[in-house]
């Protein structure tokens, strides 16, 4: 057992499950990877060595655009520039343009309305963390700017509940490895604030087949399921997710520095193998006013 000093008492246990407000099963597969897309002469060259920062030049002018959210230059409900607006501005290219304005959208600090633009909808310290899903990467990118601090790895016996969550081929009583963790938005940094408050409460099962995965969670510097492609060398090719509206109990609450009864969304993930096997279920639950799901279909 591994745990962090809180005011809070953690209960690792997995709670009762609650009864949902409401439900939403979507699917996730791998989409290949593309090409990565090069800058034009504008960008100097697309990086920031050639002007001597550390970031790359959309992380630059997003943190322009946020400082100018924080000083009044553009207060809520304010329009920002639009992208060519923009590309005139700090002279880079619409696909630069496009980046930086993606991170303040994943930083809930801004919309884009039909009609209107990208509106300004929250200061910087006061939004909720986005989570935009086209694919199973985005996945591995909401595990690169967030944080999931472990307090408890052991193993449970699954109730009729779980296995029934789990889905087919699963039975009442198997033992699998269990974690619980809660997750920090981890650019707390970037907005000035030395830590946030936790977004979610993350409770994971993993297959027994991951022999010795416990120590290896300990250690990890990555998404969960990226340390199970890297280690057991299988592929995590379909996620399958449920969507579901619910009120936070007791320990929840407190973990989430929150209040009891608030409401909550849970996300029940599924990974499964390029061979159908279940390899990983996440259970997570976020407070309702930290935290933003956006998908994007397509026709």
């Amino acid at each position: 057992m591994t745990a962090k000093p809180s005011r809070h008492v953690v209960k690792a246990s997995p709670p009762a499950r609650k009864t949902p407000s409401g439900g939403e099963r979507t699917a996730a597969r791998r989409q290949p990877a593309g090409p990565v897309p090069v800058l034009d002469g504008g960008d100097a060259g697309g990086d920031a060595s050639s002007a001597g920062a550390s970031q790359p030049i959309y992380q630059q002018i997003a943190a322009s655009l946020r400082a100018a959210i924080a000083d009044g230059t553009y207060p809520v409900g304010a329009r920002l520039p639009t992208e060519l607006e923009l590309c005139e501005q700090f002279g880079i290219s619409r696909f630069t343009a496009r980046g930086a304005v993606r991170l303040l959208l994943t930083a809930g600090l801004v919309s884009r309305r039909q009609r209107v633009g990208t509106v300004v909808i929250a200061l910087p310290g006061d939004a909720r963390y986005s989570h935009d899903v086209t694919s199973v990467r985005d996945l591995f990118q909401y595990a690169q700017d967030t944080e999931l601090r472990l307090v408890y790895i052991g193993k449970v016996a699954l109730t009729k509940a779980m296995a029934r969550d789990f889905g087919v081929g699963v039975g009442v009583g198997e033992e699998w490895i269990y974690c619980m963790g809660i997750r920090h938005d981890d650019r707390a940094g970037e907005r000035g604030k030395k830590t946030s408050r936790p977004i979610c409460i993350t409770r994971l099962f993993l297959n027994p087949a991951l022999t010795g995965i416990e120590g290896k969670l300990r250690e990890r510097k990555t998404a969960v399921y990226a340390l199970i492609e890297r280690e057991y060398k299988v592929s995590i090719q379909r996620v399958e997710q449920e969507l579901q509206g619910v009120l936070l109990g007791a320990d929840d609450a407190a973990n989430l520095e929150s209040e009891p009864g608030a409401p909550a969304l849970r996300i029940l993930r599924r990974y499964y193998s390029d061979q159908g096997t279940l390899l990983e279920v996440a259970d997570n639950v976020h407070p309702s006013d930290r935290f933003t799901y956006r998908m994007e279909l397509r026709r």
